[in-house]
C-alpha cells in the first residue's frame, strides 16, 4: 500500500459530517482539503505547439456545397418542364397576337372605360375596408398596451383572467361530473 496523502473520501465524509453538525470552520477546511486532493488538470504535452501551428496555418476557405439551383437544373423533371414551357411559349407566338387583336376588336372604348372605373371603385372599397379593420386593430392594440403598462389595469386584467379560468374549470367539472347513460332517454 502506497502513501498518496489523505483519501478524498475521508475529506468528503468529514465535510458532510461538519455540515450536519453546523460546524462552518470544520466544513470549510474539509472542503478545501477535498479540493486540494483532486489531481491538477494540465494540457497534454505539445498542446501549445499544436495551437501555435494551427494559428500560423493559412485559413482554408470552405468550398460551398452545390446550391439548390444547380441541383434543380440537373434534375430531368425540371428540364422536361422547362422545355415544355419554352415550346408552349414558342407555339403561342403564332396565335397569341391574333387572339389579342380579336379580343380588342370585341371590346369597345366604353367597355374598357367601364372596366377601369369598376376596378377603381372596387379598389377604393377594399382600401376603405382595410382602413376600418386597421383602425379597429390599432384600437385593440392600444387598449392592450394600456392594460399592460398600467399597474391598476394590469391587476384588473389578471383578476378577470383568473375569474374566467376558474369559471371555466368549474363549468367543465359540472358538465363532465355526472355524464353517464342513465340520463339518456332511449324512448325517443
Amino acid at each position: 500500500m502506497t502513501m498518496r496523502g489523505p483519501e478524498p473520501h475521508d475529506a468528503l465524509t468529514r465535510w458532510l459530517q461538519a455540515e450536519r453538525e453546523m460546524d462552518d470552520a470544520g466544513a470549510d477546511s474539509a472542503l478545501l482539503e477535498m479540493f486540494e486532493s483532486l489531481p491538477r488538470l494540465a494540457p497534454s504535452a505539445g498542446f501549445a505547439d499544436r495551437v501555435l501551428l494551427q494559428a500560423a496555418a493559412p485559413a482554408t476557405v470552405p468550398v460551398p456545397a452545390q446550391s439548390w439551383l444547380v441541383w434543380l437544373f440537373r434534375s430531368p423533371g425540371f428540364r422536361l418542364a422547362l422545355t415544355s414551357g419554352v415550346l408552349a411559349a414558342c407555339i403561342s407566338m403564332f396565335w397569341l397576337p391574333r387572339l389579342v387583336i380579336t379580343l380588342l376588336g370585341m371590346a369597345t372604348m366604353n367597355d374598357l372605360l367601364e372596366l377601369g372605373v369598376a376596378s377603381m371603385v372596387g379598389l377604393s372599397q377594399w382600401v376603405g375596408l382595410a382602413s376600418r379593420v386597421g383602425e379597429w386593430f390599432l384600437t385593440v392594440l392600444g387598449a392592450l398596451a394600456v392594460s399592460l403598462t398600467s399597474p391598476a389595469a394590469l391587476k384588473v386584467t389578471v383578476g378577470c383572467l383568473a375569474i374566467s379560468g376558474i369559471s371555466f374549470v368549474f363549468l367543465r367539472e359540472l358538465m363532465t361530473r355526472d355524464r353517464s347513460l342513465r340520463y339518456v332517454d332511449f324512448n325517443r
